[in-house]
């Protein structure tokens, strides 16, 4: 099952159209015309959400392409062709002007029926910088093709046609594919087309909506209903005829000036929203066949709307049978397309080395017990049952190459894993024995840390100059001075001398207030062993020196 939205881009105009491929039936499950000024990726965003193909591929036009063509000799090989073809572009790049560094240039080649020993190019340009413009557009989604409308056109032809056929795909330039033989042969631009007729329209109407809905109420008659065209012919016709006459004498002037007949002649594009086209066209060439292109695979009895709404979008159908495999791989100016046709190799989608020279010894080993008298001929059964066996053949040994090189990966692959596994599993082992070392040690090291921070036992040998006091004694002993010293004492210093000695430097106006101090710090219990010297007298204050250990 494939899909794939086709969006063809012109000025002011886009044509879009979803198809959907499931084996041979193809489906077109969305379609409509978009107008638009500067907002080009905005209305593409808005068809990618209206036809919900955020994942689906996208297949586009290539703008302002340019055509030519040149003849090479028939007796090259395939990589003298490329040379000759390379040579002779260049030469047509020097000759126009070209900046060829800004190019991209793809073609292809067309067998001449009037002269065998000639091949003919047909070379396609396109300008780099404006296939990443367009392809910005589209940022976030798959661009699968980007190809000329002009040979993707023939993708709506019935395989089965093998008649000489032009295609007048008129939109807002008109370009004619000429197809011979099954070839496609020449390409032809005319700058006239519905673009004139649409601009012309829209300078009245001031939309191109209004524009396109007032061609496709228009009626083009020939000069046998002359005298019908003047009742109801409306402002806008005398330009359309006009436009269409240039087209037409054009169109005949360059079948006219094939070597061989052209049997048909197919009109498509937003030309064909004007109704009786395809006779106005029918009258100026009567030599050929003209009708409205109709895609091959729509039958105009199983369809739910008229067949004409699906001819406007043609172009569109056409670029999203490119995306779903009908597209011209050497013409296609997407990026993706560099890669090849995106098939892979047996070799490489198995990455092994299977040479063609394996492979052939397999199909001898298998032959080499058949013999066969080949002095009688085959029947007819006898060749299906050949082809049968040989198909067989070649079925299981595909498929054995297959199992074989697959059971060869996997079991790689398993003895990868098994010693990954072994080393893993070895190193889980180390790691736990570390962890079992570290926390051993992690217990010895607590157990010194605790020993190295913990502080010395004071014991009764241990001298009184080194013991270590309390980190709170000093903030209590001055806490407790702080509730019963007297009111007449001042502290002149405290010191703690040694370990835990205290001197204190007290004054006061009489020896009994600092009496009363010393029997203070005593009786309370606030120091031990209290001494104090007696006293000098510095005019009318009396200091004194009171020492005492810390309890």
């Amino acid at each position: 099952m494939q899909s794939c939205l086709g969006i063809y881009i012109e000025e002011n105009i886009i044509k879009y159209a979803k198809l959907h491929k499931e084996k041979e039936n193809i489906k077109i499950e969305s379609y409509n015309i978009a107008f638009y000024e500067n907002n080009l990726e905005e209305t593409i965003k808005k068809i990618i959400s209206e036809t919900y193909s955020y994942k689906v591929p996208i297949s586009i036009n290539v703008s302002d392409e340019l055509y030519n063509t040149f003849s090479i000799s028939a007796l090259l090989n395939k990589q003298d062709t490329k040379k000759a073809v390379k040579i002779e572009y260049e030469m047509l790049c020097e000759e126009k002007g070209y900046n060829k560094a800004s190019l991209e240039h793809k073609y292809i080649i067309s067998s001449l029926k009037e002269n065998p020993e000639v091949q003919k190019v047909l070379s396609v340009i396109a300008n780099k910088n404006e296939i990443s413009k367009r392809t910005m557009v589209f940022e976030g989604n798959k661009i699968n093709t980007i190809t000329p409308v002009t040979t993707s056109i023939t993708n709506l032809l019935d395989n089965k046609e093998r008649e000489n056929i032009a295609i007048v795909n008129i939109e807002e330039k008109t370009k004619i594919t000429v197809i011979v033989d099954g070839q496609i042969y020449q390409i032809d631009v005319l700058d006239e087309g519905m673009g004139k007729i649409l601009e012309t329209i829209n300078r009245s109407e001031n939309s191109y909506a209004k524009s396109y809905e007032v061609c496709k109420n228009m009626t083009i008659y020939t000069d046998n209903s002359s005298e019908l065209y003047t009742q109801i012919n409306n402002e806008y016709m005398d330009i359309a005829t006009s436009v269409l006459l240039k087209i037409v004498t054009q169109t005949k002037q360059i079948i006219s000036e094939m070597f061989s007949s052209i049997d048909k002649v197919y009109i498509t594009g937003s030309g064909t929203a004007i109704n009786n086209v395809d006779l106005f066209f029918q009258e100026y060439i009567p030599a050929a066949k003209c009708e409205i292109l109709k895609p091959f695979f729509l039958n105009a009895a199983s369809l739910q709307l008229p067949i004409k709404e699906y001819i406007e979008v043609n172009s569109a159908i056409a670029l999203a049978l490119d995306g779903l495999g009908m597209v011209e791989k050497d013409l296609n100016f997407s990026k993706s397309a560099k890669t090849g046709s995106g098939k892979t190799s047996l070799k490489s989608a198995l990455n092994q080395e299977i040479s063609l020279a394996t492979i052939g010894d397999l199909f001898s080993n298998l032959g080499s017990n058949i013999k066969q008298d080949f002095s009688t001929p085959f029947t007819s059964t006898e060749k299906l049952l050949a082809r049968g066996v040989v198909a067989c053949l070649m079925i299981s040994v595909v498929f054995s190459i297959f199992s074989i090189v697959i059971d060869k990966q996997i079991n790689k692959k398993s003895e990868e894993v098994q010693i990954a596994l072994s080393g893993t599993t070895g190193e889980l082992g180390k790691l736990t024995s570390d962890i079992n070392t570290i926390s051993s040690r992690t217990t010895t090291y607590q157990e010194l840390i605790t020993e190295i921070t913990a502080p010395p036992e004071e014991t009764e040998q241990t001298p009184t100059n080194q013991r270590i006091i309390q980190k709170d004694s000093i903030p209590n002993l001055l806490n407790r001075i702080m509730f019963v010293i007297p009111k007449k004492v001042k502290l002149i210093s405290i010191q703690n001398t040694t370990s835990n000695h205290i001197v204190i430097q007290a004054e006061a106006e009489k020896y009994e207030q600092l009496g009363y101090f010393k029997a203070v710090l005593t009786t309370n219990g606030i120091l031990q062993n209290v001494k104090s010297n007696s006293g000098q007298k510095t005019g009318t204050a009396i200091q004194v020196t009171i020492e005492g250990d810390l309890p």
